[in-house]
């Protein structure tokens, strides 16, 4: 007996999603909106999902639309204010600030969120994601300005910040539906304890 294939309406709304963006890509890359240019963009897109698939990322949030715009708003803000830090621990006048790889907890339960989180924060000037532990939930960031209690203090606000606003756009928790799909990595092998210079 054949077995019925049930399609969760988040993973074809993000099928819907991928779809328009590839269709509007192609009207970009052609430069004009008409009729043609956007049935042409929809068969290529069609195409492209059918002959190139992404490997299934299992959708167990809801994107929060208000949220969403929301976090582009203040992590716009802290990209901005980031830039501005920057050049002016590049011209001040005084020694170079000490730099140190800080570790922030991530609570965020989808590896796809944390991946648009550590990017984010990959974005913003004066630190870098230098490693990810998946299963503990830990980022380690490389920051430019780690020389007072009070920047690290910064750091920890804004990391947590971002966190936050990512848990409320894509993973509140009335909204989450864990997936048998979902893909558990395996434990990190690396050093579990605090090592000099990793706070």
């Amino acid at each position: 007996m054949a077995r019925k294939v049930r399609l969760d309406p988040r993973v074809l709304g993000s099928r819907m999603f991928m779809l328009l963006w590839l269709t509007f890509t192609w009207v970009l890359l052609w430069g004009s909106i008409e009729i043609g240019t956007i049935a042409a963009g929809l068969l290529v897109a069609l195409a492209v999902m059918a002959l190139l698939p992404l490997p299934r990322v299992p959708v167990e949030g809801l994107l929060r639309p208000v949220s969403t715009v929301w976090l582009v708003i203040v992590v716009s803000y802290y990209l901005v204010r980031s830039s501005f830090a920057v050049a002016w621990l590049s011209v001040r006048p005084s020694p170079p600030p000490r730099s140190a790889v800080l570790r922030a907890p991530m609570r965020l339960k989808s590896d796809f969120t944390l991946a648009l989180a550590v990017n984010t924060l990959n974005l913003m000037p004066g630190g870098i994601v230098v490693r990810v532990d998946p299963v503990a939930r830990y980022v380690y960031i490389h920051v430019l300005d780690a020389g007072s209690d009070e920047a690290i203090e910064n750091f920890r606000r804004q990391t947590a910040h971002v966190e936050q606003l990512y848990l409320r756009a894509f993973e509140r928790p009335e909204d989450w539906k864990p997936s048998p799909e979902h893909f558990t990595v395996p434990a990190d092998s690396g050093p579990a304890t605090d090592k000099e210079g990793i706070r």
